[in-house]
């Protein structure tokens, strides 16, 4: 892995885990130290996440956590809605039995980290990918990786000041029985529900 590839990563994690919320400045010493390699490195990588939209690069005030507004929040999440639906109708021409089970495996998982909200995120992640990943659209699987990257921080703070992050399996199960009926109109209105939900709530948190 490249001395660029090590500072995106480490940098992405802190976001992504909470550690760097949004408006915090991003540590660039701290990350070529802790990481023992040069600041040059890490200018490159601060500058391909704020190509991704994960953080925001000033002059002569360096790179802080990107921040959206109430507004912004709500517009990403509208495109995730749809950009997720189409991708989950266009996947289904590519599902069988093996991708149905691992459908219920991933969900399982999740189940499975209901009390560890990093690992129940990134799981959360991992189902939803998957199912864009078959619709065998790269272009928009690495646009809604990129709009799930710029509202993880919102979203993972709406999950931690809840008591419960979902009834274990329920609402990605509804997802599961949409792909199952094999009916695309079925599951493009259910992934697009899913994506919708908690809108307000989610976007208030800015």
């Amino acid at each position: 892995m490249s001395p660029v590839e090590q500072a995106y990563n480490y940098i992405l994690q802190g976001i992504l885990s909470g550690e760097l919320a949004p408006g915090m400045r991003v540590p660039s010493e701290s990350v070529a130290e802790a990481l023992g390699i040069s600041r040059m490195p890490v200018r490159d990588a601060l500058r391909r996440l704020e190509g991704d939209g994960a953080v925001t690069i000033y002059a002569n005030r360096g790179a802080t956590v990107a921040e959206y507004s109430h507004d912004d929040v709500i517009q990403l999440i509208e495109m995730r809605a749809v950009l997720e639906a189409l991708g989950a109708r266009l996947a289904l021409a590519h599902i069988g039995d093996a991708e149905m089970e691992e459908f219920v495996h991933l969900r399982e998982r999740m189940d499975r980290a209901v009390n560890d909200l990093p690992n129940w995120i990134t799981r959360h992640d991992d189902f939803h990918n998957y199912l864009t990943s078959l619709s065998r659209r790269p272009l928009l699987m690495r646009q809604t990786e990129r709009i799930r990257m710029m509202l993880r921080p919102y979203f993972r703070r709406h999950h931690a000041e809840q008591q419960e992050l979902e009834i274990p399996g329920h609402e990605h199960q509804k997802i599961i029985d949409a792909v199952a009926s094999g009916n695309p109109d079925v599951v493009e209105q259910t992934v697009r529900a899913h994506a919708l939900a908690n809108v307000e709530k989610i976007a208030n948190l800015t």
